[in-house]
């Protein structure tokens, strides 16, 4: 039977498909949704979300579903996935992405194959407490999928729930290491996001493949700090602070496209249209015994609009040749405005629009120069115009040629090698455009209106291990060279905020690893593995000397020991992760943060209990906890220290209950 293949066409499959999981190989692990399957598969693991970056572009998330790329921006992997049943799955397929033609995919690929056919669906709901924080009772999802006649659909509502405390102390010393003020603290964060989802597909007749995106969701998030502080020297104070943080938004995404034939090949149109609107606050209210209280008020309101047409032509030329020539044309924009209140400027505003139209070219051609080596190549080029209208400057231009090159070669049955070299344009956040104000920590950053998008040369050596032995997984070594990175610069006029250096790069390396017990007489059992160790060097722009990029990855793990156990019902899972990042620097600061101890997870499944899956689950088993220390200094970091300020901030113990179904 062959599957669907993209846009609609159909997906070849001897060489392309390297491992294939039939339905029955999921059985022992009795799946509710195609995310429970995926999650099953040795050594592949999801990556990406398309909503990371302004535009459609090439692809980032390593699913395909029926052979076809997700239309949509504002759903990641997991999300997709969770909406498919697991009983409408007739097989998951690990394809190479060098033999796709689908610009940008490289390393393992799912592609999901699926039949919907009679109503079906899902539905899940947790429930999560923790010492210290309300309990978490509005979490879960439901979603349907059928047919009717040519048009599938699945529709899904999910209710997001997330919270969580923390306690813990503060300490200020001086420059030369004299304590002066003693702090305690209590952290709160509350979070809840509703979100509605329906997608459906349309196939007429034969070739035609059209699809419709629907997306919505609201959220209210919460956040804070009470502070009771001491003095023990005369610079101290006594009293305390409340740091009242607020945002709510809503946000919508409306995509679709349409695949159709045309003359030789394949030619589909993307439209996507997004916006969110955000209303953010922040309250710091500061009451020192024996003075007046003062009150700081930071509000930002953002609207910000994405839109998007894209058309893709797709051919073939001979039996192992792939051809793709896409345009796409964006246009964004950012409306912005702050208000900031305190005793000492009284009241302050500020008004920016962000406006980037955007315009790129790309062909794209996919080669199987043999049954054992596939060869992707992709050359384009950039052009866009940003254009602050709120500002007096003229709206600057840019035009960036862009590309990559990726090949495979499967060495034997068990092994696959990959590399990748390309040339990428980083797109800029909005948000660096903007003044922003931390009255808790007493920073400021102002807006740059003179930013620019970074450029970057990767690349990338990958070795996987396939095939039915108990080791499967990947190893990649990567590297990255970046043109104008963006870190903290001071402005002409003594402020900072983000700016452009001339070059950095990053390098390291991670890996994927499945060890199935099998044969070692733990039927059922599987160890994961994976891991991350990278550096970065960037010059410093006050100590003119070289030093890690702000808060990137150092290393980090996971592993995790799951237990199917045969003819039972009952699973179980232990997890631990830990990572640490880079010092974060400001002109006259420097902080650490250090993860002392790993997050845990322990989680024990029946799958029937009365035709119901229910898990319990307990989390921060060892009591995550994390330290800061921040170092602050005279006029910039070549200064004297003028001040330490050190957090010890631990998180409680969480335990709760899920239960899932399908219908």
């Amino acid at each position: 039977m062959l599957c669907l293949g993209l846009h609609g066409k159909p997906l070849a499959q001897d060489v392309r498909a390297q491992q294939s999981y039939g339905a029955d190989y999921f059985v022992q692990f009795q799946p509710n949704t195609a995310r429970d399957m995926v999650r099953r598969i040795p050594g592949f693991s999801l990556q990406g979300n398309e909503n990371e970056d302004r535009g459609f572009g090439q692809a980032s998330l390593n699913i395909l579903i029926n052979g076809r790329r997700p239309s949509s921006k504002s759903s990641s992997a997991r999300d997709i996935l969770g909406r498919i049943p697991a009983d409408t799955v007739e097989r998951i397929e690990i394809l190479d992405g060098a033999s796709l033609n689908v610009p940008g995919l490289s390393g393992q690929v799912a592609n999901i194959v699926s039949s919907a056919g009679k109503l079906s669906g899902n539905w899940r709901y947790s429930a999560r407490f923790e010492e210290g924080t309300e309990p978490q009772l509005l979490e879960g999802e439901v979603s349907i999928s059928g047919t009717r006649g040519n048009l599938e659909y699945v529709a899904s509502i999910e209710l997001g729930q997330f919270s969580f405390s923390e306690d813990g102390t503060e300490q200020f010393f001086t420059g030369d290491g004299e304590l002066f003020e003693d702090r305690l603290e209590d952290l709160f964060f509350q979070a809840e996001r509703p979100q509605a989802d329906l997608n459906l597909t349309y196939t007429p007749r034969d070739g035609h493949v059209a699809n419709l995106n629907l997306s919505a969701d609201i959220g209210n998030r919460r956040s804070g700090a009470r502070e009771q502080f001491q003095a023990i020297l005369p610079q101290g104070s006594t009293g305390s602070s409340l740091t009242d943080t607020g945002r709510d938004d809503y946000n919508y995404e409306i995509s679709g496209d349409y695949a159709f034939p045309v003359h030789e090949g394949t030619l589909k149109v993307i439209a996507l249209h997004r916006f969110e609107d955000k209303d953010f606050n922040r309250v710091f209210r500061f009451l020192e015994v024996g003075e007046a209280p003062e009150t700081t008020v930071f509000d930002s309101l953002d609207e910000e609009g994405e839109f998007i047409l894209r058309g893709e032509y797709d051919w073939k030329s001979g039996e192992n040749q792939d051809w793709q020539i896409s345009w796409e044309g964006a246009f964004n924009y950012l409306d912005n405005t702050i208000n900031f209140i305190d005793p000492v400027t009284e009241f302050f505003t500020e008004n920016v629009r962000v406006e980037e139209q955007r315009t790129e070219a790309n062909i794209t051609h996919s080669w199987a120069l043999s049954d054992k080596v596939n060869l992707q190549s992709s050359l384009g080029a950039e052009y866009s115009q940003l254009d602050v209208t709120t500002g007096t400057d003229p709206a600057r231009r840019f035009f960036r040629p862009k590309g990559f090159a990726s090949i495979s070669y499967d060495a034997d049955e068990n092994y696959t090698w990959r590399a990748r070299v390309e040339r990428g344009v980083g797109q800029l956040d909005f948000g660096t455009f903007v003044s922003s104000v931390n009255a808790t920590e007493g920073t400021a950053d102002t807006g740059n209106p003179e930013i620019v998008p970074t450029q970057f040369w990767n690349g990338e050596i990958e070795l996987e291990r396939k095939g039915t032995g108990p080791i499967t997984g990947t190893v990649k070594v990567f590297g990255r060279l970046i043109e104008d990175p963006i870190d903290q610069i001071q402005f002409l006029d003594g402020t900072e905020g983000p700016g452009n250096l001339d070059s950095a790069y990053r390098y390291g390396i991670e890996s994927n690893i499945t060890w199935v017990l099998d044969n070692y007489g733990l039927n059922g059992m599987r160890l994961e593995l994976e891991g991350r160790l990278e550096d970065s060097s960037i010059e410093d722009p006050v100590t003119l000397f070289d030093r890690r990029l702000n808060q990137t990855n150092i290393w980090g793990y996971e592993v995790s020991l799951t237990h199917d156990i045969p003819n039972s019902d009952w699973a179980w899972e232990v997890e631990i992760e830990q990572e640490d990042f880079s010092p974060s620097f400001r002109i006259d600061e420097r902080s650490d943060v250090d993860v002392g101890k790993p997050n845990t997870f322990i989680r024990l499944t029946n799958n029937d209990i009365f035709g119901i899956k229910v898990d319990l689950f307990y989390q921060n088993l060892l009591r995550f906890e994390v330290e800061r220390d921040r170092l602050i200094f005279d006029g910039d970091r070549n200064g004297d220290l003028i001040e330490r300020q050190f957090f010890n901030r631990k998180r409680g113990q969480r335990v709760g209950i899920s239960f899932s179904d399908t219908f």
